[in-house]
């Protein structure tokens, strides 16, 4: 079996067609947005039997391992592989940051071959999970009206990037998102530029935002994710309004089913879905290991 790194705009449209021909749903996560980016790009790697590609893996700029394997051609020495690519990978950013951050990977509670290469090679289950939740959009959306002064808009493209990562950071509290990581999820082919939607304050600072879209492989499917609300407005109704003004447009758009994605830790953002109507359908358990020196 052979191995190599992602080369060119053919090797991903191969990787794209092995994706979709799988008997199972993938775990490649955010594969178009994380392949706009330089530091991930480097990481992908594929595994190809017989002239045939069998088995594809990068790591993405959380650390965390997504692959897939052809399961007519899953052994533990092509696991062993992809493993040890993912730790050496998170090797040469913990020298270059001076950090010393761990692989980390997810799967759905019910992935039995995932969790069986999990436990095999050692990683250690965390707390937090990530909960996945549905709405049926087969009646009208109630639209959620924003307090007065308030306005809702799509952002206005690149050149407002800078303030998204502003607000995004104001509203987890975190330094996660980048300029570079927020241009990767504006350059993915199934990004609709007027469902990037934001709510500004009447002194015309941004102040929530909430990125919708559609599935790739089911238009029918939309998804209103990730949504968030700057903490110095938060408790306004934003989330609420922002939410269903979100919803209204992808349903208009065609979409029967609306999904989002949120932590077990956000509690606001799990009671702001459940007030809306969404249901939480599943779970996703996260792990992590420990990458030697």
């Amino acid at each position: 079996m052979n191995s190599s790194l992602l080369r060119d705009e053919t090797d991903l449209q191969q990787i794209r067609v092995f994706i979709k021909g799988l008997p199972h749903e993938t775990h490649m996560g955010d594969f178009e947005e994380q392949v706009q980016l330089p530091a991930v790009r480097s990481t992908f790697r594929t595994w190809q039997h017989a002239g045939k590609l069998v088995a594809c893996a990068y790591v993405d700029s959380g650390n965390n391992l997504h692959f897939d394997i052809d399961p007519g051609v899953r052994t533990e020495l092509l696991e062993k592989e992809i493993l040890d690519w993912g730790l050496d990978c998170v090797r040469q950013r913990n020298e270059r940051t001076g950090e010393e951050a761990t692989l980390d990977a997810s799967c759905r509670e019910d992935d039995v071959d995932t969790l069986a290469f999990l436990d095999k090679f050692g990683f250690k289950p965390e707390s937090v999970r990530s909960l996945h939740y549905s709405l049926s959009l087969d009646k009208p959306v109630d639209i959620f009206p924003l307090p007065p002064g308030f306005s809702l808009r799509p952002a206005t493209g690149e050149d407002e990037v800078k303030a998204l990562v502003d607000l995004f950071r104001a509203a987890f509290g975190t330094e996660k998102m980048t300029v570079e990581e927020r241009l990767a999820i504006m350059r993915a082919p199934n990004y609709v530029p007027d469902l990037d939607l934001v709510v500004t304050a009447p002194n015309g600072e941004l102040c929530a935002f909430c990125i919708c879209g559609f599935d790739e492989d089911d238009p029918q499917t939309g998804y209103t994710d990730p949504i968030g609300t700057h903490q110095r407005y938060q408790r306004l109704g934003l989330g609420k309004a922002i939410l269903s003004a979100g919803l209204h447009s992808i349903h208009q758009r065609g979409a029967l089913v609306a999904q989002l994605g949120t932590s077990s830790e956000n509690i606001p953002m799990q009671k702001l879905a459940e007030r809306v109507g969404f249901v939480c359908v599943s779970e996703n358990l996260w792990f992590s290991k420990e990458v030697p020196n």
